[in-house]
């Protein structure tokens, strides 16, 4: 386990996954992320918790692609579909450590030709980085010898309150969402979050009692640098605000997380709704919808994506 320190905050990172497994605000024992200190429980109990999915994230129709003309099989993990790549994908594997300082590491993935279900050697790269202003840094980048797809998302669960997602208020700048089916596919449909339950244009409680899992899709970047796209708080008035540089933000408020006594950090317990994700990402299921932003990565354009975690209390 990695542990990184600033002035205001602490974090810990496994290389399991490239996983963001603690965070913590000097002004108190709260986790700020949902966590365990036993590494192998994310191995099942915490699977995606914290960690780099992908490299193609989220779900993906049919659990298959098409690149260069070519049919690719992904894993069938979600009925016929494929969800964050399948059990071999990027939260699975042991990254290795390239940099690491005080306050920074950098992990990286060698992915061989046809690793994962995908074409091509690819290097995926995870920069992250406490600042001295009070946030945590998170940089992706990968390159690729041949056309493939890339679209690798951060999965942390946010717990800045005291009881799980129904004690957080959330506000997104997004004023759209891809419309999904009963599968939570998209139907390539984006529509207005006006009137649906996915409206947090203006600041509201996250709901506990249903299921939130939509891509709220931002803004295009007129730069490269991360624009504020979210604020979340906590009932003890702890804040965190995200700016990234993803054209989509997928919105989860852990209805499914099992029920468990595994240990985890003080003040945490395993169980539905226990937190919220909030994934910078593209859009799922991408490459079934010519019109989303591409997931397409080819040699000599590398991919990039550049997300800030601000914390404030």
């Amino acid at each position: 386990m990695i542990t990184l320190q600033s002035r205001d905050l602490r974090a810990t990172i496994l290389p399991r996954g490239a996983t963001l497994s603690g965070l913590w605000h000097r002004s108190s024992d709260r986790g700020l992320v949902l966590g365990s200190p036993d590494p192998s429980r994310y191995d099942c109990d915490l699977m995606y918790a914290g960690a780099i999915v992908g490299p193609l994230a989220n779900r993906i129709s049919g659990a298959g692609v098409t690149i260069a003309g070519q049919k690719w099989a992904l894993p069938a993990n979600e009925g016929t579909n494929c969800l964050h790549n399948g059990p071999g994908g990027l939260h699975s594997l042991e990254w290795e450590t390239t940099e690491q300082s005080g306050d920074s590491v950098t992990l990286q993935a060698d992915l061989p030709h046809g690793a994962t279900a995908l074409p091509g050697n690819r290097r995926i790269t995870a920069r992250y980085r406490l600042t001295p202003d009070g946030a945590l840094e998170l940089i992706l980048e990968a390159v690729t010898d041949r056309p493939t797809l890339m679209n690798p998302a951060h999965h942390p669960y946010w717990t800045l309150g005291t009881h799980g997602a129904e004690a957080l208020t959330l506000q997104v700048t997004g004023t759209e969402y891809t419309q999904t089916d009963a599968d939570t596919l998209p139907t390539g449909q984006v529509l207005p979050v006006t009137g649906t339950a996915f409206d947090f244009t203006s600041e509201r409680r996250m709901p506990a009692d249903r299921t939130i899992d939509v891509n709220v899709c931002l803004a295009r970047p007129t730069s490269a640098a991360p624009r504020p796209v979210a604020m979340l708080t906590g009932d003890d008035r702890m804040r965190l605000e995200v700016e990234t540089t993803a054209p989509g933000l997928q919105i989860y408020n852990a209805s499914g997380l099992a029920r468990s006594d595994i240990p985890m950090h003080p003040h945490q317990r395993m169980q539905p709704f226990a937190g919220i994700a909030l994934e910078p990402q593209g859009w799922p299921d991408a490459p079934a919808h010519p019109g989303f932003p591409s997931v397409d990565l080819h040699p000599g354009a590398p991919f990039r994506q550049h997300t800030i975690y601000r914390i404030f209390r």
